[in-house]
């Protein structure tokens, strides 16, 4: 199946219907969802155009959220920290899914898919582990 050529008109008409209907600010998850089953490109396509979800709203008139981007609030040596800390601490199963409901209960750790954005999960406990 091929997939459809958009020009960045075409993308910034899309994202600015998605915003007439869903309300601002609008989240990529939001657009998404809403993109689904219509003729419109996925957020990935829009980001990869654009290089950013707030610029690609930029373009199209429409407000997003202005939080800080959690990719960048902790460094690479950062996380291989907290998952060596992970690793270490009583009755870690050392899984991911053990390393997100750890997380949940700690304070100032990333989400586990804050942690995939940046790394995959064997290899950030791969140098973790080497950390140690």
């Amino acid at each position: 199946m091929r997939t459809p050529a958009f020009s960045d008109e075409q993308l910034a008409v899309a994202i600015a219907a998605a915003a007439a209907e869903l309300g601002e600010p609008l989240t990529a998850s939001s657009y998404d969802a809403w993109q689904r089953g219509r003729e419109a490109a996925s957020p990935a396509l829009v980001i990869r155009r654009f290089g950013s979800w707030n610029e690609a709203c930029s373009r199209a008139g429409v407000a997003t959220n202005k939080t800080r981007s959690t990719s960048r609030r902790w460094s690479d040596q950062d996380v291989v920290d907290i998952v060596t800390a992970y690793l270490a601490s009583p009755g870690s199963a050392g899984t991911f899914a053990d390393y997100s409901e750890w997380a949940r209960e700690q304070v100032g750790a990333p989400s586990g898919a804050t942690l995939r954005q940046r790394f995959a999960w064997a290899e950030v406990k791969q140098r973790a582990s080497a950390h140690e």
